[in-house]
């Protein structure tokens, strides 16, 4: 299984097919893990680690060991002890999105982590989109369909890469949700192909946030808010960061409230792919609008059980 994974890892590396390879690369350890237990998955993920550090050194290694190898093992453990879908996915999204941060933190760490490191990070970022935008002729088209001149488009890309450059880890989180719950539904579709033993599935819209994180979200916002007034600008740069994390949980709260409330899963295919094409023509509508009924769904709870009170008790 380690050396299935290593060639997975490999195969990462080959145009068209690389980023299918990399996707499933964890599966051979979730095999090895669920089938044989922990200690038997912990070993095959260190040793595909050490064969891809050999091939494509320890930077590499790390980075496949986080974003692949361990959600691999996760979830394979999680299918061992017998956990729900809802938990395994949960765990995968969770894994997947914590150990992006970890790499980012990792990539600073080896510039120096200090301030004008970081600074000097943040700027280059800005300064490989500002080329990429210009290379590209994305500048121009702007230029032509909005009538602005070049040094007011600049100044305005500027500024919004300054904003996007900053919410990078955030916005690695959520890729790296993303790319955990595609692993999750890929291992799911690979694991009943190879007779491995998985938990029936459970139904999307049944996923909510627990209560108690309201008040988190409460205290992220709040700090937001007054990021203005701190005199610390990463306080408000982990502020920021922390609300757009919050802000896509809440979307997907509110998304799975919408899936039940509506019976999505119910639904014929011509309305599910109404659905689809209503979401990409009011693409931003549609984020805000399940973000307030994720925060909703929080405070009313929608998906409770109703209780029949037309029924008399004798």
């Amino acid at each position: 299984m380690a050396g299935l994974a290593v060639i997975f890892a490999l195969l990462g590396m080959v145009p068209m097919i690389g980023a299918l390879t990399i996707l499933i690369s964890g599966i051979p350890i979730t095999i090895a893990t669920a089938r044989h237990g922990s200690f038997s998955g912990a070993l095959s993920a260190v040793l595909a680690a050490l064969i891809i550090a050999l091939f494509l050194g320890p930077v590499s290694a790390l980075s496949y060991g986080l974003e692949n190898m361990l959600p691999g093992f996760v979830i394979g453990y999680m299918l061992n002890k017998r956990k729900s879908g809802i938990k395994i996915l949960q765990a995968a999204v969770a894994v997947s999105a914590v150990a992006s941060l970890i790499l980012l933190i990792v990539s600073l760490g080896i510039m120096g982590f200090t301030p004008d490191t970081i600074d000097a990070y943040y700027a280059q970022m800005e300064a490989d989109m500002m080329e990429m935008y210009e290379t590209t002729g994305v500048m121009d088209a702007m230029m032509e369909q909005q009538g602005v001149s070049s040094i007011e488009l600049t100044a305005t890309l500027q500024a919004m890469l300054s904003v996007l450059v900053r919410l990078s880890p955030a916005m690695m989180m959520i890729s790296g949700g993303v790319t955990g719950a595609v692993t999750y539904w890929l291992s799911m579709l690979i694991l009943k192909r190879l007779k491995v033993r998985i938990p029936r599935s459970t139904s999307i819209a049944n996923w909510r946030l627990p209560f108690a994180s309201i008040w988190a979200i409460i205290v992220v916002w709040a700090v937001w808010l007054m990021g203005d007034r701190i005199p610390f600008e990463w306080v408000n740069i982990l502020a920021m960061n922390c609300a757009v994390v919050c802000a896509a949980l809440l979307f997907m709260n509110g998304l799975t409230a919408a899936m039940h409330i509506f019976h999505f899963k119910q639904m014929s295919a011509g309305m599910k792919a109404l659905t689809v094409f209503m979401f990409f023509m009011f693409f931003a509508g549609f984020i805000i609008g399940m973000i307030i009924l994720g925060i909703a769904d929080l405070l009313f709870d929608f998906r409770k059980k109703k209780v029949d009170n037309s029924r008399e008790v004798k």
